[in-house]
């Protein structure tokens, strides 16, 4: 058996790309450019064995075109950061300290949330949790907040072209600017930083399949349901998001 079997640490690429882009996408300010080179660096040479790689300092510091003395200051840094793992390995000839084997370390699966391992979205319910109101750029959704203070000839401005369009179908602008703090509310509750105006139309269905159940009597509770469904919605963005984003990081570490 190959002395890097061992200290394998995945059972496939797949599952070794996913673990990296996971450790970078969590310890993002952590990590400089240096940093995530180095690491993207040896998950390409951990492929084989996957999670376990053989590398001379000198070797990956010619391959990130960086000093010797920077790339061992990245990868103390990396394990530091209990991305990887440090084996110690002895030379045959003389019994003298060898080039480190680097292992890869599975992520926390406790905390893991990327594609497979993301909670799943659950399925409208006529209950919804209590959570904070998420502040908008253009609108102050805090409980004690009244309409006058966003007129309605201003609201069409405020929110996203699509959203205001759905949603004036149906209601005016008290109505409206309800309804878009639940849509918000939901969307903090999945991931803040998901920007609306670049993801209408998941959340326009939302809307438009809830307006229908409500016209067809099936919801008793309409506001609780469409909180479900709008964070069923941005789920679903989010899965996107993560898909797209961990496609292209496979493509780079399969670059050559």
């Amino acid at each position: 058996m190959h002395y890097l079997a061992e200290h394998q640490t995945f059972a496939s690429t797949a599952e070794l790309n996913a673990a990296v882009y996971e450790h970078i996408k969590r310890n993002t300010y952590e990590l400089n450019d240096t940093d995530r080179l180095t690491l993207k660096t040896i998950a390409r040479y951990a492929v084989k064995f996957a999670g376990a790689a053989h590398l001379k300092a000198e070797t990956l510091a010619d391959i990130i075109g960086k000093s010797v003395k920077t790339a061992r200051r990245a990868v103390n840094k990396l394990a530091s950061l209990s991305i990887i793992q440090k084996v110690a390995t002895t030379r045959k000839i003389n019994g003298g300290h060898g080039a480190n084997i680097i292992v890869i370390l599975p992520v926390d699966q406790s905390t893991m949330t990327t594609r497979g391992d993301a909670e799943k979205p659950k399925e409208p319910t006529d209950e919804a949790p209590k959570i904070t109101n998420e502040p908008s750029h253009s609108i102050n959704l805090s409980k004690n907040h009244v309409i006058d203070t966003v007129p309605a000839c201003g609201l069409k401005n405020a929110l996203p072209n699509e959203i205001y369009s759905a949603m004036a179908r149906y209601f005016d602008a008290d109505e409206i600017y309800k309804y878009y703090g639940i849509l918000l509310r939901a969307k903090a509750s999945v991931d803040p930083a998901l920007v609306l105006e670049e993801h209408p139309q998941s959340f326009v269905e939302a809307w438009h399949a809830a307006i229908l159940k409500r016209k067809q009597q099936k919801i008793r509770r309409f506001d609780d349901y469409l909180y479900a469904s709008f964070r069923q919605a941005a789920w679903t963005v989010k899965a996107r998001e993560n898909r797209g984003l961990l496609a292209e990081f496979e493509t780079f570490l399969e670059a050559e």
